[in-house]
């Protein structure tokens, strides 16, 4: 077995208990652990220094993608895992994630299985509409064989749900081989860390990797209210889901005419105000943390209207 990394960003929830005692119950254990986190680091973390080949790297400044960033930047292993601090990986799961790299050198990104609340991909809505369009057409053949793909507008939809070739990642049970994530930094542009795995995914792709989904490695996700999976209000998480293309632009130069045109065919307000937001941002060429400030200043201003006529529905 190969060396591997578990790379953890975290907030220091009581919930990190739970995911740090499944580490130390891993079938392998010829892996360290990497958790960057914000907050102050209490004793009753430190304490697993004793059990566990554990680092803690502090989170000066930023979100949820800086932390990501950390461990991207300083993990060492061969193969780098990364999950949530409200997540428990069953007792196979390093070893499964290593297995199936060694086995198929020519992927670069694997997402295991999932029991729990999954993130929703709210541009499916686009897909179902515009699915025999050219706005899903696949961005170029390297995504023909994939269920979840990229699109010539910046969005990554779901063709079909399952196993097997995608872009449809979840970093709560994510692993990527060294070549890739030393070559790889996401995008500091984004309020939520949405698309985080799927930018890494479509990088792999463009490095010469496939992305994959496999029906190992399992992970309980436990349902915590978090960023990337709010239990009651998800309007935010909405407009930024439709901020993709600005994102995936940095990576494959996405069809900005074309997507203007799809701007003038969606009817939901977060579509127009997600996609507006992208097209702003890759015309002024804005970097991404202008385009984070930007992103909070479009929500903060719609944020009261929608809430508004929420209640006087109710």
């Amino acid at each position: 077995m190969v060396k591997a990394t578990v790379g953890i960003p975290s907030l220091l929830r009581k919930s990190l208990h739970k995911t740090l005692r499944a580490l130390m119950q891993q079938s392998e254990d010829d892996f360290d652990i990497l958790i960057t986190y914000k907050g102050n680091l209490t004793r009753e973390f430190e304490e697993y220094e004793k059990v566990l080949n554990i680092r803690f790297l502090k989170q000066k400044e930023g979100l949820f993608e800086e932390g990501l960033n950390l461990v991207l930047e300083n993990a060492d292993g061969k193969i780098l895992l990364t999950t949530d601090d409200d997540a428990i990986p069953d007792k196979n799961w390093v070893m499964e994630h290593v297995k199936f790299h060694e086995s198929n050198r020519d992927v670069g990104v694997i997402s295991g299985e999932i029991i729990g609340k999954k993130w929703i991909n709210y541009p499916n809505s686009l897909y179902m509409r515009f699915k025999k369009t050219d706005f899903m057409h696949e961005y170029s053949p390297a995504f023909s064989e994939y269920k979840a793909y990229l699109t010539k507008t910046g969005f990554s939809v779901d063709r079909e749900k399952g196993y097997g070739k995608s872009i449809a990642i979840a970093g709560v049970n994510m692993s990527i081989k060294r070549e890739v994530y030393s070559k790889t930094r996401v995008l500091t542009y984004s309020l939520r860390g949405s698309y985080n795995e799927s930018y890494i995914a479509v990088n792999a792709i463009k490095l010469g990797y496939h992305s994959v989904v496999m029906k190992k490695a399992k992970v309980v996700h436990i349902d915590n209210d978090s960023l990337s999976r709010p239990l009651n209000n998800d309007w935010e998480l909405r407009i930024e889901k439709f901020t993709s293309p600005y994102m995936f632009n940095f990576l494959l130069p996405i069809d900005l005419e074309l997507l203007r045109r799809l701007l003038d065919q969606v009817e939901m307000e977060e579509e127009k105000i997600g996609i507006g937001m992208a097209i702003e941002g890759i015309e002024n060429k804005l970097p991404p943390k202008k385009f984070r400030e930007r992103l909070k200043e479009i929500i903060e201003k719609s944020r009261n209207m929608y809430y508004e006529r929420q209640q006087s529905r109710n």
